[in-house]
């Protein structure tokens, strides 16, 4: 490209916690319920939206099991991954690829799964500026620049990251300019601004910031979509409480479907229980890609 431009700013890996980061069971605080700490990856465009969007939802969850609820959200998603195999939370709703690097980490469970529009699973992709001819993809992208989101995404860094080096290209040294960090909306906007030729992302987050206004079908273009991953997990820490770790699952699994479709952002439909068997292809592809010991 005879133009470079800036790529899109990194974000800083962790999770907003408190001073006092508990590593202790579901806390149970005096002649007081029990204390659930959950931890959302950051989901919706900002982490004040993910809060706001999701903590009703976990407050009647824990209601419904007799608990208390503390809510946090991480900066990205390599965060949420660390704060769950760290035990400084309990519950975390998270990325398929950050809920494999807690398990190999740290043990943690997968005991439920979020449904799109009825559907247990969703799709990476890649776009483009609008302007750009791509018919093929990589081929016809060699020497553009790539913005791909933190190594903690599934569908921004993990997936796509496989795809190429599965065709023997190494996005480091394939793209002209080639960059990881950036956050999901801030990716697409880097496209739609013409910061970068390229980003990854995720179908589900695309449509969700087209339905809210913030882009339009033709802002940018997608030039690439993988074969269906399997939705977001909630993911269990290692050690947590057996019994309520059962209450969670079935609370999650029964929430009914009309309650389901007026609190859950669009397009989620409600929960299903999962265990490992859905995500084993993500932990061979960390295999693959060395990231993860076999």
């Amino acid at each position: 490209m005879s133009n470079r431009r800036d790529f899109v700013t990194k974000t800083i890996p962790g999770l907003l916690l408190g001073a006092a980061a508990l590593s202790a069971p579901a806390i149970v605080r005096a002649n007081k319920r029990p204390v659930i700490r959950v931890g959302l990856g950051p989901q919706q465009p900002t982490q004040a939206d993910t809060k706001r969007v999701w903590e009703p939802v976990y407050k009647m969850i824990c209601d419904q099991i007799g608990a208390d609820l503390e809510l946090r959200v991480a900066n990205d998603w390599a965060g949420i991954s660390v704060a769950l195999a760290t035990q400084q939370i309990d519950v975390a709703q998270m990325g398929p690829w950050g809920y494999v690097l807690a398990k190999k980490k740290g043990e943690a469970q997968a005991i439920g799964m979020l449904t799109i529009q009825g559907r247990d699973y969703y799709k990476a992709i890649v776009v483009a500026r609008p302007d750009l001819k791509i018919t093929r993809f990589p081929e016809d992208a060699k020497g553009l620049s790539m913005q791909m989101l933190d190594v903690g995404s599934t569908s921004g860094w993990l997936v796509p990251t496989h795809f190429l080096k599965s065709k023997g290209i190494d996005p480091k040294n394939y793209f002209g300019k080639y960059a990881e960090g950036a956050s999901a909306a801030a990716a697409q906007m880097a496209t739609v601004n013409g910061q970068v030729d390229l980003a990854t992302g995720w179908d589900t987050h695309r449509n969700t910031m087209i339905r809210n206004g913030q882009i339009t079908e033709t802002s940018n273009r997608v030039v690439w979509e993988s074969q269906p991953l399997p939705n977001e997990p909630v993911v269990i820490r290692s050690g947590f409480d057996p019994e309520m770790a059962k209450r969670l699952q079935a609370a999650l699994a029964g929430l009914p479907a009309d309650v389901a479709q007026k609190m859950l952002p669009w397009p989620y439909s409600g929960f299903i229980s999962t265990d490992h068997a859905p995500y084993a292809k993500l932990e061979t592809m960390g295999t693959d890609l060395g990231v993860l010991k076999a």
